[in-house]
């Protein structure tokens, strides 16, 4: 018979431990109903011990309720130790006779041993070895015959006689072995806790992550959402995040992410949802209802507004108190039934770029347009990628004469010929090609070819120079200068008959670096102008550092010189700059002779516009000089 009740009571531990965590999975509520159901698990598992105990007589039974109740409260904690005691006391109290008392005792006293236990044990990292459990179920065990001895007419003395020894070895056996499945299940549990973590949070701001935000525009898309509900999805980009980075390392800039995410869960409401993204982008998803007022376009561009004006408040980091700003992209979906998560977030990207495209710091919805325009940008950049590869770019140039309406030089320009579209101006694609490393593929094959004209015609006038543009990310490659030295030396072009046209975009970044290419460029005898003068973001400080010799006045100024006084004002500065520097002075642009005689009138410069030449192909320009001059090509 005591045998047989050990066997019972820890086969009713070990279906306990089955039963739980099964029950716990199902259960989606809170950790409080968690607890709950597992107080109230252990409270009917040790019912059911005591409804077949040994009997003693008098009311007296012997069963396995304190290893029940001990283990329920060292893994569970106070509110499992407490729920599981007041139902197994309630059912003691409810069977009466003289152990009553007794066993009450015995019911509060394992669940607090318990509980002091399971408090050692969250000191202890949540996890007890095999010997500090010895040790508890032994306490436990050892408590419980101690109040044994308080029960009527020696029954105690009885019972430590009979089961004495099978009581400390065979349940303090059990005790161990029961706590540690749970805790085993307890590591399993949280491991897979941490890794759904992972899966669906990002580790630093604790915000869901894009697979949970995916999962929550499928939600919003879900056949059983109300049909006429609808959703708002803005993507922030934090501005100049990259600068950051380089500037204060990534510890400083997570920081910063996390002042962010705190600043955007502020201005939610409570239907909204925040999740981060890869680097510096979160997403928010609103939702309107028909029955709430105003468009959910209109609710987007308020929030975005709230945003835009949050991000403003300086954010003290450290010592330090810096601002930042940031671009957003817009779409309202479902714009069909069709919509998918995918779309919606293609979408808002492309109104993000667009914004970011603009400079930045603002905001942009999507409009059906922007998808030709990105799909018409990626067949471009495709195609061009191929035809650069099949030889389709074209080498064409435009003259540039001096007042007497000398030739002096030419400008280097690109055209495609595409087998299809025919020739495609450089506006066309030059823009695509910036965004890659194309442009800088087309800048040395433009490069080369026009240091072979240079090479042809310097026979016959070794006085005509050939400007070539060069692109700020071409510019700023490792090896610009050992290429442009290859070049040279493959083509046979004279250096100091070469100029390098550079914007005043390449300024902004690496100065330094800039200017020790320049100035190893220069000291070849290759000249340096300064293409589209006051229209970029550079000062005169640096234009005095610069190895600059040449400065081209911009079409915009050029065009409306003769007429508009401001325009004037603006060539006329321009102008008394470069007299100041010393600096040779191109006018682009020039198509009427008011414009010319304008530009004459206030200095000697030379000039390039349809008044004089069209760009024309490269073979055509070099037969055309060549029979000007009545010489044959040298080639």
């Amino acid at each position: 018979m005591i045998t047989f009740e050990l066997i019972k009571n820890i086969a009713l531990l070990v279906a306990l431990v089955v039963i739980y965590p099964i029950s716990v999975s199902r259960s989606q509520s809170s950790t409080l109903s968690h607890k709950l159901l597992f107080g109230v698990l252990f409270g009917l598992t040790a019912i059911f011990g005591m409804m077949t105990p040994v009997h003693y007589g008098q009311g007296v039974i012997f069963d396995g309720r304190s290893v029940i109740l001990s283990v329920g409260g060292l893994i569970g904690g106070p509110f499992v130790a407490l729920t599981s005691a007041c139902i197994a006391s309630l059912y003691r109290i409810r069977l009466g006779g003289a152990g009553a008392f007794v066993g009450v005792a015995v019911i509060l006293a394992s669940s607090a041993l318990g509980v002091l236990f399971h408090y050692i044990k969250k000191q202890s990292g949540n996890y007890l070895g095999v010997l500090p459990l010895l040790g508890f179920g032994l306490l436990v065990n050892l408590v419980m015959m101690g109040f044994f001895l308080l029960l009527p007419h020696d029954i105690g003395f009885q019972v430590i006689n009979q089961m004495g020894w099978n009581i400390l070895l065979v349940y303090t056996a059990a005790t161990v072995l029961i706590s540690l499945m749970f805790e085993d299940y307890e590591e399993k549990d949280k491991s897979h806790h941490h890794l759904e973590r992972l899966a669906y949070y990002d580790s630093h701001t604790a915000l869901p992550n894009q697979t949970l935000m995916l999962g929550h525009l499928e939600q919003c898309l879900s056949p059983g959402q109300i049909k006429t509900d609808q959703y708002a999805l803005i993507i922030l980009n934090l501005d100049r995040f990259k600068k950051l980075i380089d500037a204060r390392g990534h510890e400083y800039s997570e920081r910063l992410l996390l002042i962010v995410a705190r600043r955007l869960s502020e201005v939610l409401d409570r239907d909204d949802f925040l999740a981060k993204l890869a680097g510096d982008e979160f997403t928010l998803i609103l939702h309107t209802r028909p029955s709430e007022p105003g468009s959910i376009r209109l609710m987007a561009q308020k929030m975005a507004s709230r945003v835009h004006e949050i991000l403003k408040l300086p954010l003290q980091m450290d010592t330090e108190s810096i601002n930042i700003s940031g671009s957003m992209g817009i779409t309202i979906f479902p714009l069909s039934e069709h919509d998918r998560p995918g779309d919606i977030l293609q979408r808002a990207n492309l109104a993000l770029s667009m914004a970011k495209h603009h400079g930045g710091n603002q905001t942009i919805v999507f409009n059906p347009s922007m998808t030709n325009q990105a799909e018409q940008s990626f067949t471009i950049g495709n195609e061009l990628h191929k035809g650069i590869a099949n030889q389709e770019l074209r080498l064409h140039l435009q003259s540039q004469f001096d007042a007497a309406g000398i030739l002096v030089g030419a400008e280097a320009l690109v055209r495609w010929q595409h087998p299809e579209r025919g020739l495609v101006p450089p506006a066309s694609f030059i823009p695509i090609a910036e965004e890659t490393d194309l442009i800088v593929e087309i800048g040395e094959w433009v490069l080369t070819e026009a240091c072979r004209v240079l090479a042809r015609i310097h026979p016959i006038n070794p006085s005509i120079k050939i400007s070539v543009n060069i692109s700020p990310r071409q510019f700023r490659q490792a090896g610009f200068t050992r290429l442009v030295q290859k070049i040279l030396a493959e083509t046979g072009a004279n250096p100091r008959r070469l100029t390098l046209e550079v914007t005043e975009n390449l300024l902004i970044n690496d100065f330094q670096d800039i200017l020790a290419k320049m100035q190893e460029l220069v000291s070849w005898g290759i000249r340096f102008s300064l293409d589209d003068f006051g229209t970029g973001y550079s000062s005169l400080g640096y234009l005095k550092r610069l190895p600059i010799q040449e400065i081209k006045i911009d079409r915009l100024f050029v065009q409306e010189a003769p007429t508009n006084p401001d325009d004037a004002a603006l060539v006329e500065s321009i102008l008394a700059v470069a007299r100041h520097m010393k600096l040779d002075v191109v006018a682009e642009g020039v198509e009427t002779q008011a414009q010319f005689d304008f530009l004459n009138a206030r200095a000697d410069m030379f000039h390039q516009g349809y008044l004089f030449d069209r760009p024309e192909a490269s073979s055509s320009w070099l037969q055309h000089y060549f029979s000007i001059n009545d010489v044959p090509d040298p080639s």
